[in-house]
């Protein structure tokens, strides 16, 4: 009996590589605000755009301390 993982990740294999890693099809890209501006910068400065920006989705993660909230 397959888990819920296993039939997640049956339904995303593009290719089985012998003798190496699968390759998968991410249909969804979630963001957060630490590290994915310095991507799409990346991105931008090499002139790529995003493929389906309408499966991006963002959200903020951990961006408020939870100490000395009352200092810059």
């Amino acid at each position: 009996m397959n888990t819920l993982f296993d039939k997640i990740w049956d339904k995303h294999v593009v290719q089985m590589i012998d003798d190496g890693p699968t390759q998968l099809y991410i249909d969804r890209l979630y963001c957060h605000e630490v590290t994915s501006p310095q991507a799409f910068d990346g991105m931008r400065a090499r002139g790529l755009k995003c493929f389906r920006p309408d499966h991006i989705y963002c959200m903020p993660d951990h961006n408020t301390p939870t100490h000395d909230q009352d200092k810059p």
